[in-house]
């Protein structure tokens, strides 16, 4: 089959088109730039264009954009979608009800939530490791030494909206700051955006400004993930980058992000996400995940990567993670910060069943969870959906 890949700066975007070329497809490739990916006339009139004079099964892209669905919608073309992220706010628009969507989301309680709206057109579909790009990577001998007893890659989320909300009520602000700490402290349960229910009319024009007619979602929505929960990932990736750097001496965090108040660990800077991260995480001892809790119970990207590098993961507890994997099998997963400081101190004591475990996690991410294989049943699910037709 032939398949238009838009192509934009996803992680995972090799990954997606390299799977669909070992599995037999032909693929174009589309780059135009979307300003606003509700509303983009002149990307809309673009790819209608692009459709209209030529002939694919479907188009497909990492994340839901509703231009594209309704291009595609007007041409008579299929879309196949796979999100990344989440929350995927772009899902919260009337344009994700068109019949010739095919949307895979990667968390199972946002796959529910659309179902219950009426999406028929909709499933789950957890993310994977580019394992083909990984090997390719590692037979390389590495330009630097990556070496360390904890390893965080990732943002720290410094410049948040939150901080910029300076004439925020000091009675919100007040409510607000309890909900990010009892959060902080809170494993398995993602409640920002139900305890945001009962001031949605305090939150519309103040705290957050919708506007659009395609978007469908609530304030308490935009405010729990675009607003509170970038300030949990700066607050709580700094807590606990602070409490594990003043114990363990080589810790290291590769970012952009500025460090300032976390002064015990060593800023590597930002890192290749193709060329070097997966060096990163075969070498790091132990390589902290640190979930984004606008994450409701999904596994990031982050993990897979891991273990497709073949490297030991500590993670916080995500409700999905025993559905995938066995804790203390093929990685550790931690419920409160002391307990991640007890398994940190442990697994650099006990190094062989450290090395097992890590060596477990990527013999089964090898066998059962590769980009191939997911990208096989995205696809075997939509020629089933259209039989069912």
């Amino acid at each position: 089959m032939k398949f238009l890949v838009y192509r934009w700066q996803a992680y995972n975007q090799e990954a997606l088109e390299d799977a669909l070329i070992s599995l037999g497809h032909e693929i174009d490739t589309f780059t135009c730039e979307i300003d606003n990916p509700e509303e983009d006339a002149e990307f809309e009139a673009k790819l209608d264009a692009y459709l209209k004079c030529h002939s694919y099964y479907a188009v497909v892209s990492i994340n839901y954009f509703p231009v594209i669905a309704k291009s595609c919608n007007r041409t008579g073309c299929k879309y196949i979608a796979w999100t990344c992220d989440s929350p995927m706010l772009t899902l919260y628009t009337r344009s994700v009800f068109l019949p010739s969507n095919y949307i895979f989301v990667f968390d199972m309680q946002v796959y529910c939530e659309f179902k219950a709206r009426g999406v028929k057109n909709i499933w789950y579909m957890p993310l994977a490791a580019d394992i083909a790009r990984n090997n390719f990577i590692l037979g390389k001998t590495p330009v630097k030494d990556y070496h360390a007893d904890v390893s965080f890659v990732g943002s720290l989320y410094e410049k948040n909206r939150y901080d910029e909300m300076v004439n925020m009520p000091p009675y919100i602000r007040g409510y607000f700051d309890a909900l990010i700490n009892v959060q902080m402290e809170t494993y398995g349960d993602n409640f920002l955006q139900r305890m945001l229910a009962d001031i949605e009319e305090q939150l519309e024009g103040g705290a957050v400004n919708i506007s659009g007619d395609e978007f469908t979602g609530t304030p308490s929505l935009i405010v729990a993930n675009t607003t509170l929960g970038m300030k949990l990932a700066s607050l709580e990736r700094k807590k606990i980058l602070n409490m594990v750097s003043r114990k363990i001496k080589n810790t290291r965090i590769y970012t952009g992000s500025s460090t300032e108040d976390i002064p015990f660990i060593q800023n590597m800077g930002k890192v290749d996400y193709i060329y070097e991260m997966p060096h990163v995480f075969q070498q790091s001892k132990i390589n902290l995940n640190i979930t984004l809790r606008n994450i409701k119970t999904g596994i990031p990207l982050r993990i897979w990567d891991i273990l497709g590098a073949g490297g030991f993961v500590l993670t916080n507890f995500q409700a999905e993670l025993p559905e995938f994997f066995e804790q203390g099998r093929h990685l550790v997963w931690y419920e409160s910060h002391s307990d991640m400081m007890d398994k940190i101190k442990y697994y650099l004591e006990h190094e062989e069943e450290r090395k097992e475990i890590a060596k477990e996690g990527n013999l089964l991410v090898q066998k059962e969870h590769t980009m191939q294989k997911r990208v096989e049943v995205i696809l075997k699910t939509v020629l089933g959906a259209d039989a069912n037709l």
